[in-house]
């Protein structure tokens, strides 16, 4: 019998390798992911789409986002990138960590 040790990284390899183990291994409060889709409903889905269903008019598709990059995610969205403004001003960092809860933490397992 195949251990578990073994078969992850076979498998993480073959989905995306460690974005897969990294939304495979962390949990997030319910209460804060549904915080983050308020939040996501009031500032982004304008753009990105409601639920994260992009009309696909050159916005990214934020159910893409690699579940690896909070980094990358929190400068995009405090700073803008490309088209899309900087919510810094408007959104405080705890916030910008909420609307991270709901991007990865509302995904399908």
């Amino acid at each position: 019998m195949l251990k578990k040790w073994l078969i992850q990284p076979l498998i993480a390899g073959l989905l995306g390798g460690p974005a897969f183990l990294m939304a495979q291994d962390v949990k997030f409060d319910p209460a804060d992911v549904d915080r983050g889709k308020r939040l996501y409903t009031s500032y982004c889905a304008r753009c990105h789409g409601l639920n994260m269903v992009s009309s696909g008019a050159g916005f990214f598709d934020l159910r893409q986002f690699p579940a690896d990059d909070k980094k990358r995610f929190v400068g995009s969205v405090a700073n803008g990138i490309r088209a899309m403004p900087a919510w810094s001003s408007q959104l405080k960092p705890e916030e910008i960590d909420l609307l991270w809860t709901y991007v990865v933490g509302s995904r399908k397992k």
